[in-house]
């Protein structure tokens, strides 16, 4: 019988899979003669008694680096989160005039939902920065040149739109800032052609 041993394999085993490793050479080693009698156990541990101890004592080091390591991540990944909604006025300030326009656009919709232009850079910062998001993944357009993708607006931003009412009055004040602006823009335009 000959059997494979890759480290690799051992070291990514699931935390459960270590953990009962861990518990039945546990109970292998330490258990008493007369238990292991009783399960025919006796002469396997007496036989492989080393290899046993060295399972149980590289199970019990690997699971203790994975609890520690899993509960770390976890809290790391708490704590991001509760500084990622903490922050979140500060950061939706910041943007500029535009990025607050498309905001608010996409919050005024019923279904938080607009076709958004996916070479803008503003688009692409704000969805980024989990703001927006792309309502498909896949979309056909006319243009590849001035492509229009859906956007939606994340939850998140809606909700902090809804629970504020002065962020509210500054993105509804720096849309209609916008909308005057890109109105004298095509009147522009036009005059020229």
């Amino acid at each position: 019988m000959k059997i494979d041993f890759n480290i690799k394999e051992i070291l990514t085993l699931p935390t459960t899979i270590m953990a009962a490793l861990s518990l039945a050479s546990g109970i292998l080693l330490f258990s008493s003669t007369t238990l292991l009698n009783q399960m025919f156990m006796l002469d396997f541990r007496d036989k492989y008694g080393f290899i046993i101890g060295i399972v149980f004592i590289v199970s019990v080091c690997i699971l203790i680096v994975n609890l520690i390591y899993q509960t770390a991540k976890s809290i790391s990944n708490a704590k991001a989160k509760r500084n990622f909604y903490a922050n979140a006025e500060k950061r939706l300030r910041k943007l500029n005039n535009y990025q607050k326009a498309i905001l608010y656009a996409l919050y005024q919709e019923d279904s938080r939902t607009l076709p958004l232009p996916l070479h803008d850079g503003a688009v692409l910062e704000l969805e980024q920065n989990y703001m927006i998001g792309k309502a498909t993944t896949q979309y056909m357009v006319s243009d590849l040149n001035n492509a229009l993708f859906p956007y939606l607006l994340q939850p998140w931003v809606s909700d902090e739109l809804n629970n504020k009412p002065n962020l509210m009055s500054e993105f509804r004040i720096t849309f209609e800032i916008q909308a005057e602006k890109e109105l004298k823009q095509s009147k522009k335009s036009e005059y020229y052609w």
